[in-house]
């Protein structure tokens, strides 16, 4: 029989496997390495290889938290219960991760690893930028040969003072001064590996100055924007590919460590180096010089950032192509937080597509930090400091490009990573032209950014209105994306089918953290109902002038739902209608729900029970959550929100618990989030609160909602475990409520407060009849991570510690890490355990009355 890594949840409450925050703190120390520390010795391969091994679910996870980027991992089936990695690591990183035990090997192909492989097949079509023939010589004699329409144009130069050459295409170019016709920038190559992408901006600059007054379209195109193909950004690392053991490099060509040569280690990841969001955490950028994903000593260190920010600032262009490789998606959005969509992302539906009709065939549309968080990037600079909808295609991995046609020499077998795009003209062809669609509709588009020309045959709506079923307020705020083109935006709202009620829709512009971001073209408004009673019928819509004609959005009616003048929310969390655990037959309403009520009340508060399970709206945030002081979500007996198709996840390595989320839970998860930005305050508690399963060690921190593409389907694990499908990130629980690791901490016995709120508070703790304390959670403080003077965003604090537990702290050197049994933040309180587990009603009462306390003042 195959061994199986996961074993099936039962239907009534159980040890979890001690998910504990040993990987993390283990990278702690990682993390911490100052860039001057004494250099670690390489490993054999080249200064960056492929490498691989069969590792443990704790041990990918220390992989995972290393500072590697998530592209660079790929996970399979291994043998004895073990995880099959290839990963693409310097030498000082793969030293470093051996010394933890890991045991990672140079991965070889036919018996050849990456460097002998390059010198055993010198390229035939890749070329470098730099020497006789190559791609900067061929940029220039293309401006030479079409004097009319191009020209050549030094943007910077690179940290070695090689030229950064980009070819302008536009009519009478010489003679156009700057922003006089739309832009459109084609880029490529800032990842110096990803050898696709200059082709394809180098094949898409010929077809375009090839094709003009042949072709009626590229030449109307040409005739009326300002195109711009910059095929090579990093143009030093991209040349260092060509050199043995360099393959995989992928930063600039900085020399860290002042050494005078460039060796495993140095270099800036240029995609990392720019000011939007410079270091906003050490997930989505690192700080240290050996990380894949260094992102320098400082915000546009660089002069090839420079370069690229002088450029966009110059011209504003309408639209930034940023082609990467390689994992087939079309980006677009925020890329620092996962799961935050914006204005803007109106336009990228209708021009990008989906799943099941992408504008690139094959390739996922997705928000930026669905493939992974990134800080410092791109898209995030063009987008909000330069005005441009940027869009980053990822092009098509090795294996793909191999299976693409059965009669030639190329097999998935023969790919030493996913980057080594095969070099064969007829396969780099076929990606080229696969692409060209949607190239070219950047072209056609510029002119009218906001109403693009989709190859999917798709239009931009001139609203997206926010819908929901109820509110429970006096007033109501209702929001939409709206076209900020359109003339007197206005809101209107009849109430119970009286007179239009008319008032100007003003923008929002965002609230603590989010909301203010990639709203170039489009804007989100609100208008608010005033004077509603409960029981009201409500409609609501959103109007603006187009050119002289009165558009609309789409109407929607609410119902008015009785507040009762309450102040703090109970959301009761318990889903007994789910399966995880499968509560009593006959039960219709949650357990803990008054009791939580009742102690609400008793700390001076009115409270109002919202029963999710029976009634899971979305959204939540404006028209539920945004009326009250202060939130108290709670979890009962329930461990994870689930239905029946929900658990177990199917994998390659056979069944997984507790591994995927209803939609509702994300739902919920999300609206809190929103909730928080706009100043709202939450206590939290739960013995599973912040659990994230045991598929977290191997999917880059998260639990799945369903499939990639199609949430509304079961996710099911066939390659790697990151990319099949959708995933919930932890990222809220560590940025948002300072709990950045989850530890289980098993049957403690007593809560001890030891700070602000909780100082001097002792509570016992104990099972209630239907839910055995035996999971309760202990968290690494985030602030103890990314600290306070540094990362003040997150700034975070234990408040209380366990007595007792079953599950061992970490031995030697780890054992000194703090953990906590309770975290506070300026708006939450989290805890590890259910208040319904303080074992006396008088310490339940002062748990929540300190908590709220601290929350409301």
């Amino acid at each position: 029989m195959t061994r199986t890594v996961f074993r099936h949840a039962s239907t009534r409450r159980k040890r979890l496997t001690p998910v504990l925050a040993t990987a993390a703190l283990l990278i702690g120390a990682l993390v911490a390495t100052p860039a001057n520390a004494a250099p670690q010795p390489e490993a054999p391969g080249g200064a960056v290889d492929v490498y691989t091994g069969e590792l443990t679910t704790d041990q990918v996870k220390l992989l995972n938290r290393s500072g590697i980027d998530q592209e660079d991992i790929s996970l399979g089936k291994g043998q004895g219960g073990r995880v099959q990695v290839e990963a693409v690591l310097n030498g000082a990183q793969v030293a470093e991760l051996n010394k933890q035990g890991l045991r990672l090997t140079v991965k070889t192909v036919q018996g050849k690893d990456v460097a002998q492989r390059l010198k055993a097949a010198p390229p035939k079509v890749f070329r470098p930028y730099s020497g006789p023939g190559n791609l900067h010589e061929e940029l220039l004699k293309v401006a030479a040969e079409h004097p009319s329409i191009a020209t050549a144009v030094d943007i910077g130069t690179s940290v070695q003072g090689k030229p950064i050459t980009a070819v302008r295409v536009s009519k009478n170019v010489r003679n156009l001064k700057d922003r006089k016709r739309p832009v459109a920038i084609y880029q490529a190559a800032q990842h110096a590996r990803e050898w696709i992408t200059p082709e394809m901006v180098r094949r898409l600059l010929h077809h375009y100055v090839n094709g003009y007054g042949k072709d009626a379209e590229l030449t109307q195109i040409i005739n009326t924007t300002d195109l711009w193909f910059l095929p090579v950004v990093n143009v030093d690392g991209y040349d260092l590919t060509f050199t043995d053991g360099f393959r995989l490099w992928r930063k600039n060509a900085r020399d860290n460590n002042g050494d005078g040569k460039v060796t495993t280690g140095d270099g800036i990841d240029l995609n990392r180096n720019f000011t939007y969001k410079w270091g906003y955490d050490n997930e989505g950028s690192s700080p240290r010089p050996a990380s894949e994903v260094y992102r320098g000593p400082a915000a546009a260190s660089e002069p090839e950032t420079r370069a690229q920010i002088g450029l966009y600032k110059r011209l504003r262009p309408a639209y930034l192509i940023n082609y990467h490789s390689a994992a087939e998606l079309l980006l677009h959005g925020v890329g620092w937080q996962a799961l935050t969509r914006s204005p803007d992302d109106v336009i990228h539906d209708a021009l990008l597509g989906d799943i099941d009709q992408p504008a690139v065939p094959g390739y996922t549309p997705e928000l930026g930090a669905q493939l992974y968080t990134t800080n410092g990037d791109t898209d995030g600079e063009a987008d909000n400091k330069h005005g441009a909808l940027s869009v980053t295609p990822e092009m098509a991995t090795c294996k793909t490009a191999a299976n693409t046609f059965p009669d030639d020499e190329w097999t998935p077998e023969k790919c030493g990573s996913v980057f080594e795009f095969p070099d064969d003209e007829r396969l780099i062809a076929h990606e080229f032209e696969k692409n060209l669609p949607f190239a070219l509709s950047i072209g056609k588009s510029a002119r009218t950014p906001d109403n693009p020309v989709s190859v999917v045959g798709r239009t931009v709506p001139d609203f997206e209105a926010k819908r929901f079923p109820v509110s429970y307020g006096d007033t109501q705020e209702v929001q939409a994306y709206i076209r900020r083109s359109l003339d007197d935006k206005t809101f209107h709202y009849r109430i119970n089918a009286g007179p239009d009620q008319q008032e100007e829709a003003h923008e929002w512009r965002g609230g603590e953290r989010f909301g203010n971001e990639n709203d170039h073209y489009f804007g989100e408004y609100r208008g608010e109902v005033a004077e509603q009673k409960p029981g009201d019928k409500v409609e609501v819509w959103f109007s603006g002038d187009k050119n002289g004609e009165l558009v609309e959005s789409r109407h929607f009616t609410y119902t008015v739902n009785s507040r009762d003048k309450a102040d703090v929310l109970v959301i009761a969390d318990e889903d007994y209608r789910g399966v995880n655990p499968t509560y009593p037959p006959g039960t219709r309403s949650p357990k803990y729900a008054q009791q939580y009520a009742d102690l609400v009340k008793a700390a001076g508060h009115k409270p109002i029970i919202w029963d999710f399970s029976a009634a899971p709206i979305d959204p939540v945030h404006l028209n539920i959550l945004k009326h009250f002081k202060a939130v108290v979500w709670y979890l009962g007996d329930n461990r994870l929100t689930q239905d029946a198709p929900d658990e177990p996840v199917k994998t390659h390595q056979g069944d997984a618990p507790d591994s995927q989320v209803a939609d509702r839970a994300k739902n919920l998860l999300l609206s809190i989030r929103a909730y928080l930005n706009e100043g709202g305050k939450l206590l939290h508690a739960g013995e599973t609160s912040g659990y994230f399963g045991p598929l977290s060690q191997l999917n880059g921190g998260g639990i799945y909602y369903g499939l990639k593409g199609h949430p509304e389907r079961p996710c099911v694990v066939t390659g790697n475990y990151r990319d099949d499908c959708e995933l919930l990130s932890d990222d809220f629980f560590q940025y948002y409520l300072g709990a950045y690791e989850r530890q289980r901490a098993g049957a403690p016995t007593q809560f001890t407060g030891v700070k602000g709120p909780f100082d001097g508070v002792t509570s016992k703790l104990g099972g209630t009849a239907s839910n055995p304390l035996n999971e309760a959670g202990r968290f690494q403080v985030t602030s103890t991570v990314l600290p306070r003077d540094a990362f003040p965003q997150f700034a975070s604090w234990k408040v209380g510690d366990y007595l007792g537990g079953d599950a061992p702290r970490p031995a030697g050197a780890l054992a000194t890490v703090d953990t906590a049994s309770a975290v506070a933040t300026r708006d939450s309180v989290l805890f590890g355990f259910g208040i319904e587990q303080a074992t006396t009603p008088a310490e339940q009462r002062t748990l929540v009355s300190r908590a709220l306390d601290h929350l409301l003042g």
